[in-house]
């Protein structure tokens, strides 16, 4: 399927609308001056029609032509006027000279009303032509005469037909040549406007060829950084290419935590390795009883189980942003689960000579959440407050809010005091801390805030000046 070309659309729409715009104006232009050379015509035959129709007089009871007495000194009525009569008591008809023997269609409007209209004439010219009914004068004297005769006679019962013609012929060709000037000029119109339209275009669009040039000549190592923009590019594209450098400053910023991931993977990797490796040479180093071979063993198991959970660790970090499978829902109470989870670390907190203060709820807390994404949770904030507190008292507490069930744990410590958010960002770590276990690789408070979101809750964190607190917010259950 082919793709659709903005230059290919502007061309054809703008060409389109020149085309519609010239047609429309080349139209308007022609009917003004066919109207304008009509109506001229037009005036000229009434003029003609209203002298015509006062020259026809009844005089010793018979119509007289009066127009016929000018004949021998009128030579513009001999040659060129076209015009009839039609008694329309006996039918005769009375022609012009120019007519000879030759007639015009008889016509005229409703009632005898003048009615203009073209006509084509014998020999085959285009006209104008009016047609009406008129009535012969009477002059007082012939009024006199007939009431003397003691015949008066009505002139309205002797209807004339008259219809006096013009031959168009010229205004004809006229026109016809106005027509193919204005189509040819349309056409011409046309043929630039799709020429200027095409450059105009094309120098409109050369800012996109030039950031598709330079993303597509761009090298590997060079394919997160920001494009250069051009001088010319136009303000509607602005926004694209800005945010398009935006973008690339993200994937930017995905490749270095993919660097730092790889550089800190084998960083934890090492330690244990290494240790692995020193056992299993000091065990075959010599010759040993069994206990001493299950000694070491031992101390191989302990490290391959860190290897373990260190793997384990590296894979959940991976799938990090990726759509994780739905969690399961069901009501768990959070203060049960949270002191069996503390209990754990018991021993732990004794070795670091730290206090344990439970503040939690007596009363079951129940939440709609996951029972395994809750356990890594505490699990990590557990952990997190135990390595790192700087000595004091960790403080758990629990309870019903507003907000659903909330589970704050709060340590001492002075680090990340004014941004304590950024422990939620992939592998962040303070650098002093990176020779710790295998379980700091820093990426399990950036889990468990995933953990949180997929549950429908929330993972926050606030400092003081010596101190550090997480609450965990998750929906409260319905009873």
């Amino acid at each position: 399927m082919t793709s659709p070309s903005i230059r290919r659309a502007l061309l054809i729409r703008c060409g389109l609308g020149i085309g519609v715009l010239s047609a429309v104006l080349a139209a308007g232009v022609y009917l003004l001056v066919r109207e304008s050379l009509y109506s001229e015509l037009d005036d000229s035959i009434r003029e003609t029609a209203s002298i015509l129709a006062n020259q026809v007089e009844l005089e010793d009871e018979a119509i007289t032509y009066e127009w016929q007495e000018g004949l021998g000194t009128n030579q513009s009525l001999i040659e060129g006027a076209l015009f009839q009569f039609w008694d329309e008591t006996n039918g005769t008809t009375t022609r012009s000279p120019a007519l000879r023997r030759r007639d015009l269609p008889r016509f005229s409007g409703v009632d005898g009303a003048p009615l203009l209209r073209g006509i084509q004439l014998s020999d085959g010219h285009h006209a104008r032509a009016i047609g009406l009914r008129i009535y012969p004068f009477v002059l007082d004297d012939e009024k006199q005469a007939m009431a003397e005769r003691g015949n008066i006679i009505d002139p309205q019962t002797l209807p004339q037909i008259l219809v006096v013609a013009r031959d168009a012929e010229s205004v004809h060709r006229s026109l016809g040549r106005l027509r193919w000037i204005l189509g040819a000029g349309c056409l011409l119109t046309l043929g630039l406007g799709f020429v200027l339209i095409e450059r105009a275009i094309r120098s409109s669009l050369l800012p996109i060829h030039q950031l598709a040039s330079q993303v597509q000549e761009r090298a590997e190592h060079q394919l997160d950084e920001a494009l250069e923009l051009p001088e010319a590019l136009p303000s509607e594209l602005t926004g694209l290419a800005t945010h398009f450098n935006l973008l690339l400053e993200r994937v930017a910023a995905i490749r270095r935590r993919e660097r730092d991931f790889i550089r800190h993977a084998a960083h934890e990797l090492r330690t244990p390795i290494a240790g692995l490796r020193a056992t299993t040479d000091l065990a075959l180093s010599q010759p040993r009883d069994a206990a001493a071979y299950a000694a070491h063993l031992v101390t191989c198991q302990t490290t391959a189980a860190e290897l373990s959970e260190l793997v384990k660790r590296l894979s959940a970090l991976a799938r990090i942003g990726q759509p994780a499978a739905p969690a399961s829902r069901e009501t768990v109470d959070l203060a049960k689960l949270l002191r069996e989870r503390a209990a754990t670390f018991i021993e732990r907190i004794r070795e670091r000579k730290l206090e344990l203060k439970d503040d939690i709820n007596n009363a079951p807390l129940l939440a709609t959440a996951d029972p395994a994404l809750v356990k890594i949770i505490f699990n990590n904030l557990l952990d997190n407050a135990v390595s790192y507190a700087s000595g004091g008292v960790i403080l758990l507490s629990a309870n019903l809010t507003t907000r659903g069930v909330e589970v704050s744990m709060t340590n001492p410590s002075c680090d990340l005091k004014d941004e304590p958010e950024r422990l939620f960002e992939p592998l962040f770590r303070e650098e002093s801390s990176r020779h710790d276990a295998a379980s700091h690789l820093g990426i399990g408070l950036t889990l468990s805030r995933d953990a949180a979101h997929a549950m429908g809750g929330m993972l926050v964190a606030d400092a003081g000046s010596d101190w550090i607190r997480f609450t965990l917010v998750l929906p409260r259950a319905m009873e």
